[in-house]
């Protein structure tokens, strides 16, 4: 069975929604995962999202991320091992450069998200 895409407008309304809830992670000092995602998110994050609305929803969180910082989605991307195509898609999305070694570009999230850590401590 075909899972349902999200609207271009669902598409936003949920980026928002895992903005606040990355953002909320990172000064928490914490990642996350999609299902702790579904958890705090509830009925804002539908509860089985295509790869391909995973990819458009991550792009959207990240689309006004400066250069120069790391990418939040880095916060689910240290974390998630099932999701690492759908991370390296993003990351070229956005036209950054995509590390095609699985473990090279792990724990480069991994630094990333200390360092969106350090960024949102005080935030």
């Amino acid at each position: 069975m075909e899972r349902e895409r999200l609207t271009e407008a669902k598409v936003t309304e949920v980026a928002a929604a895992v903005r606040g809830a990355l953002k909320k992670a990172a000064r928490e000092r914490s990642t996350t995962s999609w299902s702790r995602l579904r958890r705090q998110l509830g009925s804002a994050l539908p509860h089985h999202l295509h790869p391909d609305d995973q990819v458009a929803v991550l792009a959207q969180v990240d689309a006004h991320t400066p250069a120069e910082r790391p990418l939040l989605t880095a916060l689910i991307a240290a974390t998630d091992t099932t999701s690492a195509s759908v991370f390296q898609r993003v990351v070229s999305r956005l036209g950054r450069t995509v590390l095609d070694d699985t473990q090279v570009a792990r724990t480069r999230w991994q630094t990333d998200a200390l360092h969106l850590q350090q960024l949102y401590r005080y935030r």
